[in-house]
């Protein structure tokens, strides 16, 4: 009868409760290993310049929950400053600090997530207590700096054409007269390519974007004095912009010698929806098949059908603007690669429509324009940590921001802690972590630490 009586953990609470076991199980090896790495340091360290002070206790914040341990501290006869070799080495910032990984978290869920208070409350749900504040992460991505494209090795670099996709968000400004600003945002990308051979589907080539606060023309001064650094522009190189009708995006061609302005298909197809919405469907559908054959004098023809047709006034006057609009700047509605072939360049096979870029533009609308205010200087964080994201560079920009935070006298080589040997090692194996030679052989700490062992020659 008691067996029936006896009341089972569910799947969850198994599942929950095993990991943090697992978490406490891991914190021991973490902790075990750091302190075989500080013994290690200890030895090996140049001893002329580095004398032993004390060894205390450093709390921090991991994927495994708060860890405490021992490390050693030192006294830099060059500097005068008392430093842990442990925490230069393994690039952390000392006791009552967060792991950079856990950092790394916040940050990428700030940028990915809906606010700052929700990276907080994730980080709280896989740590189970409050490990930072939302002001905190807030204060890291205000640390995340702008992409310097032009330092990257093998520029200016020649491409056959060049493709600029430009847009603008206008996000929510808060304690400002101002109720919103502009983002704009300039992707700028040498192509496509299949993902992989056999594929159907495409990527682009080297992608990178460029974003600015500022008007049209500072947005054009700065993001063409990057391309002509990144890249070799002359007469002959073919730059594509596309983007909407606004003034600002088509004064980009003023700033290349052979740009061409295209008119993006996706803006037109909406502004079209949107003018035509009182029309019949074969109305409609005769405009979006002129659009896609990319014919704009039979776009004209069906929205000036349209217009005749249509007995309300204020859709009357919408359907004109954008008749209007068309018949002004009727060459951005052709197909680009049609017109770079009236100019010379006859390999166009290669090229596919443009557009890619809104899926990213709605990356950025979604995270800076869902309900939320900022004030410039967190708007402008967030968008250049949202580029860094993009291109895969968003953890690099943390660790650079932490390295700008500290004093230049507190960089260590480490080839100058270990260049001189004054003395043979006590209670290690010279050279090797001690705890690779001890009486734990076949615990998980020690195979891990087998598995450091020779990483990039330092063990």
């Amino acid at each position: 009868m008691s067996k029936n009586t006896i009341e089972l953990p569910n799947l969850k609470e198994i599942e929950k409760d095993l990991f943090k076991q697992l978490q406490i199980y891991f914190r021991v090896i973490l902790s075990h290993i750091l302190e075989e790495l500080d013994v290690w340091l200890m030895e090996n360290r140049d001893f002329k310049r580095f004398e032993y002070r004390e060894r205390q206790s450093c709390t921090l914040e991991t994927l495994f929950g708060p860890l405490t341990f021992k490390r050693r501290k030192y006294k830099d006869r060059q500097t005068g400053r008392r430093v842990a070799l442990l925490d230069q080495v393994l690039k952390f910032k000392g006791s009552n600090s967060l792991s950079p990984l856990i950092t790394d978290m916040a940050v990428d869920w700030a940028v990915r997530g809906r606010s700052y208070r929700d990276a907080r409350d994730r980080i709280t749900e896989l740590l189970d207590h409050q490990a930072i504040s939302h002001e905190s992460i807030r204060q890291k991505v205000l640390g995340v700096k702008k992409i310097d494209h032009s330092t990257r090795e093998g520029h200016p670099k020649k491409v056959k054409a060049l493709f600029l996709e430009v847009d603008g968000i206008n996000p929510s400004l808060q304690g400002m007269a101002q109720k919103t600003h502009e983002v704009k945002v300039g992707m700028v990308h040498e192509g496509w390519e299949k993902r992989h051979p056999k594929s159907k589907n495409y990527q682009l080539v080297n992608k990178s974007f460029y974003i600015s606060l500022g008007d049209g023309e500072e947005f054009w001064e700065a993001f063409s004095r990057e391309l002509y650094a990144q890249y070799d522009i002359n007469e002959e190189t073919p730059i594509i912009i596309n983007g909407d009708g606004a003034s600002w995006i088509r004064a980009g061609v003023d700033y290349f010698p052979n740009a061409f302005y295209n008119y993006d298909r996706f803006h037109l197809k909406k502004w079209m929806k949107a003018a035509l919405s009182n029309r019949e469907k074969k109305e409609r559908q005769k405009a979006y098949k002129a659009a896609e054959a990319n014919d704009p004098s039979a776009l004209l023809a069906a929205i000036a059908e349209a217009e005749m047709a249509e007995t309300v006034k204020e859709k009357e006057s919408e359907i004109a603007r954008l008749r209007t609009f068309i018949l002004n700047n009727i060459e951005a509605f052709r197909d680009y690669r049609e017109r770079l072939q009236e100019k010379g360049f006859t390999d166009t096979s290669w090229m596919r429509p443009m557009g890619a870029a809104e899926s990213q533009m709605n990356q950025f609308s979604k995270r800076l324009k869902q309900g939320y205010s900022w004030g410039l200087a967190g708007l402008h964080s967030m968008a250049t940590a949202m580029v860094h994201r993009f291109e895969g560079t968003l953890y690099e920009a943390i660790a650079d921001s932490a390295k700008e935070n500290e004093k230049p006298d507190k960089k260590i080589n480490i080839k100058q802690w270990l260049k001189v040997k004054t003395r043979e090692s006590i209670g290690a194996v010279t050279g090797h972590l001690p705890a690779l030679a001890s009486r734990d052989q076949g615990k998980p700490y020690i195979e891990a630490l087998k598995g450091l062992a020779g990483y990039q020659g330092i063990f």
